[in-house]
């Protein structure tokens, strides 16, 4: 996690970075390859999610939780890349925040954040189900 990263400016594209980085509150987003921006957050999800998904699977050996877990990053990326995508495409205003935050979702892996406590909470459940 820590190479991708490390590497994100030169492996992918993403002129919002530098939006997010300056003054972001009185421009409006600026203008994109949508396409090559889908595939890059692609790439970098898909990345992040395999390291994720390795490190979720160490924890969690268990069958059940593997497909829990991948489907949970499966329909995270369809639900939170439709609406980035819808919000740049259609240039819907609805604030800086709403765009900025659904894509740091994508771009970064935070839901290992999220995943780790309630995996561990549904395996103590599940063990006590038995």
């Amino acid at each position: 996690m820590i190479l991708v990263r490390a590497y994100e400016k030169t492996l992918f594209y993403d002129p919002l970075e530098k939006y997010y980085e300056h003054d972001y509150l009185y421009l409006p987003l600026p203008e994109v390859n949508t396409y090559q921006l889908f595939v890059s957050y692609f790439f970098r999800y898909f990345i992040n999610s395999i390291i994720s998904f390795a490190i979720l699977k160490v924890a969690f050996p268990h069958r059940s939780f593997i497909r829990t877990i991948a489907s949970f990053y499966a329909l995270a990326f369809i639900l939170l890349s439709t609406v980035l995508f819808s919000l740049i495409i259609f240039n819907i205003d609805v604030g800086y925040l709403f765009p900025f935050y659904i894509r740091r979702f994508i771009v970064h892996p935070v839901f290992i954040i999220v995943l780790l406590p309630f995996m561990y909470l549904m395996r103590k459940r599940y063990r006590l189900n038995l």
